[in-house]
């Protein structure tokens, strides 16, 4: 008899903690609730009192703003733009010239072709 007893309040707890389940299930429709966050959130530093840190020195990183540096060490950019542009202009022209040579040769090329058949229509 005991053990019906005991058999029957577990089923009774089981029941009522699926009754309790299905009351709060959530809404198959809606969307599954965010995970939670993969680090915990810092909490802002409380300061310490008495302490005293000590100062860091800024190391040279070997960077220097071009105002700073002496006028030996300053690269004039103007002569390098200048003679950029210049190169690239002189190699546009170099192009165009070929390019007007090989026109040229195969113009020369149709003009023989054209007395070549008109001589052939003769004969």
């Amino acid at each position: 008899m005991r053990a019906v007893h005991a058999i029957c309040a577990v089923v009774l707890a089981l029941g009522c903690q699926g009754v309790g389940a299905q009351t709060q299930a959530k809404d198959p429709a809606l969307p599954p609730d965010p995970p939670p966050p993969l680090i915990a959130p810092r909490s802002e530093p409380q300061p310490l009192e008495g302490v005293v840190f000590p100062v860091r020195q800024q190391q040279d990183d070997g960077f220097r703003p071009l105002s700073e540096l002496p006028p030996e060490e300053q690269l004039p950019a103007a002569p390098m733009l200048v003679g950029a542009y210049a190169f690239v202009v002189l190699a546009l022209f170099a192009y165009v010239l070929s390019l007007s040579r090989r026109l040229r040769a195969v113009a020369n090329d149709i003009v023989t072709l054209e007395k070549q058949v008109k001589r052939s229509e003769r004969s």
